[in-house]
């Protein structure tokens, strides 16, 4: 289907080719007939995309236009142009066109390697887009090198190759680059953290061990680092451990305080310490309020000190601080006692609370909105690490 918005900066670029042909240092005596081509090359790309033949126009272009460092620029630029528009192989045709041009400048060359690596990259032809990347590492001059380290660091990312990823975030990191270490560090802490994951996996404890300490080394504050290593105590009985894993999680990043709370009332549960757990659950209560950790403080203290006792908690807190989770505990709490009366009612609402919190978003990127009902420590959708997190409020924590 024909798109105006296709033509109108194919048009633009095809007009440097009036530019090209007056400045490309033709001789004087060849300039009418230079500028006689190109006019026609000119005409005969508009043609093409008129007709809707978006590829002879890029031909006609590439033919037209001298590769100059007056012009290298439109090149790029008509390159990147048919990349952002997901058009992979137009964008790889003009950019392989630069590399076959024999005037090129070092420079020159390093920037059309980076654009083509680029295109290999969005095609998901991560080999080649590697290889073209490596080679630009090998320049010191900074700039290109260190958007080259960048795009490596996505490619192993996407290979889930974590050793190369890491050694690649410490190459950016030893030179400074355009990221700070802060966030380098952040990522190089997940990298280790997947490290671990597959080591467990494996059954390899030792190893995920060596990981999460170096994951903890690269960013002190990772939640994910020390649930990993929770989680790895529970699965080896070390309750005690576990729970002092655990326990850090609420100090470093308080929103993920809710994936704890089964593993944690597990290890309490196997070291016979009820007590202890409602305890530390009213803690965490006062300095971390949430609703998950609200209904499990509740249900424990049923457990422990009766149903009277919770409700009597559970309504003063939803008072103050009031919520859907919290709700629908309190209506469970008040059917379980078998008010008469009001039974039919409360079921009634029992179920549309618990429709409308089962149909609900649990967790929320801040970074691109993305909702979803699963933690992921890697956004899906903009690939961003940490950024997608429990949903706060009324409906949420």
């Amino acid at each position: 289907m024909f798109e105006p918005l296709y033509v109108v900066p194919m048009l633009l670029l095809l007009a440097v080719v009036w530019f090209a042909g007056r400045t490309n240092g033709l001789r004087r005596t060849e300039v009418k007939d230079a500028s006689q081509q190109v006019a026609r090359h000119y005409f005969q790309g508009i043609n093409f995309l008129l007709n809707e033949q978006p590829d002879q126009a890029i031909d006609t272009f590439i033919r037209s236009v001298e590769v100059t460092p007056s012009t290298l620029e439109t090149h790029l630029a008509l390159g990147n142009l048919m990349r952002q528009r997901g058009e992979i192989d137009r964008a790889i045709r003009v950019h392989q066109n630069l590399l076959s041009r024999p005037n090129l400048s070092i420079l020159h060359i390093r920037q059309a390697h980076l654009e083509l690596g680029r295109d290999f990259l969005k095609a998901g032809l991560f080999d080649r887009a590697e290889r073209l990347f490596l080679e630009l590492v090998e320049d010191d001059s900074g700039e290109l090198r260190q958007s080259a380290l960048r795009h490596l660091i996505q490619i192993y990312q996407n290979e889930k190759e974590w050793e190369k990823a890491i050694r690649t975030a410490e190459m950016m990191e030893k030179k400074r680059f355009v990221r700070g270490p802060n966030e380098l560090a952040v990522e190089q802490s997940h990298f280790c953290c997947e490290l671990a994951v597959k080591a467990t996996a494996e059954g390899d404890f030792l190893q995920a061990r060596r990981q999460l300490k170096s994951s903890l080394k690269f960013n002190g504050n990772s939640a994910r680092a020390n649930l990993l290593w929770g989680d790895l105590e529970l699965k080896l009985g070390n309750y005690a451990a576990a729970i002092k894993r655990y326990g850090l999680i609420p100090q470093q990043q308080p929103d993920y305080l809710p994936e704890i709370l089964l593993s944690v009332r597990q290890c309490y549960r196997a070291l016979g310490d009820q007590d202890g757990l409602v305890s530390q659950l009213r803690l965490w209560l006062e300095s971390y309020p949430g609703t998950s950790l609200l209904r499990m403080a509740t249900e424990e203290m049923s457990r422990q000190q009766g149903e009277s006792q919770a409700i009597t908690f559970l309504a003063d807190y939803l008072k103050a601080k009031p919520s859907l989770k919290g709700l629908h505990t309190l209506l469970t709490l008040h059917l379980n006692r078998g008010d008469e009366g009001l039974e039919e009612h409360l079921i009634l609402l029992r179920d549309v609370l618990g429709t409308l919190e089962a149909k609900r978003p649990v967790y929320q990127c801040s970074h691109c909105g993305f909702k979803g009902r699963q933690l992921h420590w890697l956004c899906p959708q903009c690939k961003c690490w940490e950024t997608v997190k429990p949903v706060k409020g009324v409906d949420g924590e």
